[in-house]
């Protein structure tokens, strides 16, 4: 069957075979992130996908797998009903291009996605700007929106005093710009050693609903609503 083993490699990333085995039988969904949409020349940290491969791997996506928001997502976590096959996209830091390139993709294709803003960098170059975040925030059934901390910093090497800032005035900022309450929040790095229990504890008392981590795994019904697995996704084609 034409396609058959393409789609037979896509499966087995999305599945993470390799990564911790689980029973096939437990349904599981999988939260992707992005970071940008564009053509870059020098991507040292190989953040950026081109409009051609996104366009692609969102219409596979769309076509293949059950494709929800990610505040959908987080609640059928809590109330255990996890269905297989689900996909959420989501994107960190707030590019530019988020706006300009990522946003007609999914318009055109219909499919949701979250970006977590990095309040700090708001009207810098490559960031979003506060119109681009409102006028973002007007497609707010298919675009939501969630907060990346004010700086970026790695929160487990800051004093609990210093990471509450971050993760306040972060909630505060995009609150502010959008005129819309903000309920999910996304570590920065992501990975284990870049938050803390700590950390966790002040997300939950700030008012987030769910956060998002970085591990690749991934959710099932047993997942933490406040360490969220992500498989970050690069610049590759369907064959890829």
């Amino acid at each position: 069957m034409p396609g058959y083993g393409l789609a037979k490699k896509f499966y087995y990333f999305f599945s993470g075979l390799g990564l911790k085995a689980r029973n096939l039988t437990v349904p599981t969904a999988r939260i992707l992130l992005f970071h940008r949409v564009a053509d870059v020349k020098n991507d040292t940290y190989l953040l950026a996908v081109s409009p051609e491969n996104f366009r692609s791997q969102i219409t596979y996506l769309k076509n293949n797998f059950r494709v929800v928001p990610l505040s959908q997502l987080a609640s059928e976590l809590l109330s255990k009903k996890i269905i297989d096959n689900t996909v959420a996209v989501t994107f960190d830091d707030g590019y530019a291009d988020n706006f300009q390139s990522a946003l007609p993709i999914l318009q055109e294709i219909e499919m949701p996605a979250i970006i977590f803003v990095t309040t700090g960098n708001t009207g810098k170059e490559l960031f979003l700007n506060e119109t681009e975040i409102k006028k973002m925030s007007e497609a707010e059934k298919l675009v939501e929106r969630g907060t990346h901390t004010v700086t970026h910093p790695r929160l487990s090497n800051l004093t609990t005093e210093k990471q509450e800032e971050e993760i306040v005035e972060s909630k505060r900022s995009l609150e502010k710009i959008t005129n819309r309450p903000i309920f999910s929040f996304a570590y920065p790095f992501g990975d284990k050693k870049s938050f803390s229990s700590n950390t966790v504890s002040l997300v939950k008392k700030v008012g987030y609903l769910y956060a998002c981590a970085n591990d690749h795994e991934r959710v099932t019904n047993s997942s933490n609503i406040f360490a969220l697995p992500r498989f970050v996704v690069r610049n590759w084609s369907l064959e890829e």
